[in-house]
């Protein structure tokens, strides 16, 4: 694929067309699409893709692993999906089960908070400068940069409620600025935390909505309600401005007297949960956690984690759970690929796992869940493991994570408490976690993937063809050949033998494949259908078979050390030519070079090297 238009039409191509799209949205490395016809999926086409990294179908939704690079895939995918807006179609009517609305609550989730994140990060991030200036820096808390930057930070997280409000209606296909408007009136001045108001003699109860995410989401699933209702009755002469006005008008009084209430009093229990289970399990919960997370990330069901963390943040003003239980994931994850990029051999693979590694630690782990773990047990146990301690670990010490950041090496100056007291005991636990999970993850992928290579090479030296030696003498390398064509291994890979004796044997069971009129070379086929040729001598092909005898014809099955050549030393050397004997794998490409002896003499039919 040459650029990511001829990807989305490979993607369409293989996913029952455009038609067949409900929904799609993305988060930091996923394209994720609702189809009203699952089966369409060509899972292992697209898989065949280089620029698709892995795919996940969970029901009618499925997911594709694109990379850094999905914002792109997504924005050329919308366009051409926009392309069908004026276009009739029949829209498939399927009957969902239980677990349908389930993955629908989840991809609701998700699409609200993923697009909110970007958000999130720079306003965390920037909290993390702010407590660098006034630490290290000097910077004064009423300086006019101070107030700048907390200004930034503050909105990051003050004005949440416009921020999910926009992506939740957006999600639900309603105008999004819509939403956008329901959130700023939750947060306006006038009601956001002001007592004694009401609407028609009806109370509103007092709430502070700033920061909060489940209020406004209930608003807007209301908000769409009405607006599939007033796109029913209200005629399309008057639509365009009495439509909005009366659904403003309707969700604003049951936001803030029904729908505000139970969603803080849904936030509360949430908190309230968390606490509870880690009272409970204690530090155990954030170390099963942090073992469950690239799980929820093959999953997708991390994104709904997120609210979780809303709600200790605006409860508390940090994380003490899901985010400290990520970091010892997010780091495992990574360490995992690495140790993978340390022990693989393969090139190709080996940079994947480099790449996928180092963008693990720093907080995006999908790359190495799905390049590498997902295709190495030995690095997917690492990585659950090392992200079980460092969770137990981060849970033992009580990590706090002070901002919405996705936790990784970037992120730690987010463990800096906000309340100017630098780098107290939080943030060196926070190295201590990563250190620990990253060790017990590095360690553990290294030691499995060792003995998974022992295992595979013992299964390897079993199937292998065996080689014997055709002859007595001296083993020397291939490149020791005085002869290019042998030397450079053009012909294929092997070794080569000084004669000390006159005899060619079969060095293994099979059928003779070529012979020469100079009888001075030989070509054979195992089993396992490797080909092997024996060249007895450099440039002896100028001799026209003088010296040499053949016992053997082509297309005869031999047994191993059956005589197949004898040659007159004497004769051969005196007139001038190398005796050297290359043994040659010509099939080198289809056969991979298992092995061979460590010894530098051999016998007639002892054991030379192997083939798989």
């Amino acid at each position: 694929m040459s650029n990511y238009h001829e990807l989305v039409a490979y993607i369409i191509k293989n996913i029952g067309g455009i038609e067949n799209v409900q929904t799609v949205n993305h988060c930091a490395t996923r394209l994720r699409l609702q189809l009203s016809d699952p089966t369409a999926f060509d899972d292992k086409q697209l898989k065949e893709n280089k620029l698709i990294l892995g795919t996940v179908r969970r029901g009618h939704e499925v997911q594709l692993i694109i990379g850094p690079d999905v914002p792109k895939v997504y924005a050329i995918f919308t366009e051409k999906r926009n392309q069908m807006n004026g276009q009739t179609k029949e829209e498939r009517k399927t009957k969902r089960t239980l677990k349908d609305y389930g993955l629908l609550v989840v991809d609701f989730i998700s699409g609200t908070f993923v697009p909110v994140l970007p958000v999130l990060v720079a306003a965390g991030l920037v909290s993390a400068v702010l407590n660098i200036g006034v630490t290290f820096f000097g910077l004064a808390a009423d300086s006019g940069t101070y107030t700048i930057l907390n200004a930034i930070n503050d909105a990051g997280f003050y004005f949440l409620p416009i921020y999910i409000g926009y992506s939740a209606a957006r999600k639900l296909g309603i105008n999004g600025l819509m939403g956008m408007f329901l959130g700023a009136i939750l947060v306006h001045s006038l009601i956001n935390g002001v007592e004694g108001l009401n609407f028609l003699g009806i109370a509103i109860p007092t709430m502070s909505y700033n920061t909060t995410t489940i209020p406004v989401i209930f608003g807007v699933l209301f908000m769409a309600v009405m607006d599939r209702i007033g796109d029913k009755f209200i005629p399309q002469s008057i639509k365009y401005f009495v439509k909005p006005l009366l659904v403003i008008l309707i969700t604003v009084p049951v936001t803030l007297i029904v729908l505000g209430p139970i969603g803080n009093a849904v936030g509360g229990y949430i908190a309230s949960g968390l606490s509870f289970l880690y009272d409970k399990l204690g530090w155990f919960s954030v170390g099963v956690l942090g073992a469950m997370t690239p799980l929820l990330v093959m999953t997708g069901t991390n994104q709904a984690l997120f609210p979780l963390v809303f709600a200790m943040l605006g409860d508390y003003g940090y994380d003490s759970f899901v985010m400290p239980a990520m970091l010892a994931a997010n780091v495992a994850v990574g360490a995992s690929a690495l140790a993978i990029s340390y022990t693989e051999k393969n090139t190709e693979k080996r940079a994947l796992a480099l790449s996928s590694g180092l963008t693990g630690v720093m907080g995006i782990t999908e790359p190495a869940i799905f390049g590498v773990l997902i295709n190495y047990r030995s690095a997917f146990i690492g990585a659950i493991l090392g992200g079980a301690v460092g969770g137990i670990m981060a849970g033992f010490v009580q990590l706090k994570q002070y901002a919405v950041v996705s936790p990784g090496l970037v992120a730690i100056p987010t463990f800096i408490p906000t309340d100017g007291s630098g780098f107290n005991s939080n943030f060196w636990f926070a190295i201590v976690v990563i250190l620990l999970a990253v060790c017990v993850s590095f360690t553990t992928t290294i030691l499995l993937e060792r003995k998974r290579v022992q295992v595979s090479q013992m299964s390897k030296a079993e199937d292998a063809l065996k080689v014997s030696s055709p002859i007595s003498g001296s083993v020397i390398s291939l490149e020791a050949v005085k002869d290019p064509m042998f030397s450079e291994k053009m012909m294929g890979d092997g070794v080569a033998i000084i004669p000390s004796d006159e005899i060619i044997v079969a060095p293994f069971d099979g059928y003779v494949i070529m012979t020469t009129p100079t009888k001075h070379a030989i070509g054979l086929r195992g089993e396992n259908g490797v080909e092997l040729l024996i060249h007895i001598g450099i440039d002896t092909v100028h001799l026209d078979g003088k010296g040499f005898t053949l016992y053997v014809a082509e297309n005869q099955y031999v047994k191993a050390g059956e005589k197949l050549i004898s040659f007159d030393e004497e004769e051969i050397s005196a007139a001038g030519y190398d005796l050297t004997i290359p043994i040659i794998v010509t099939n080198t490409a289809d056969h991979e070079p298992f092995a061979q002896t460590i010894q530098q003499k051999v016998n007639s039919s002892d054991y030379l090297f192997s083939v798989q």
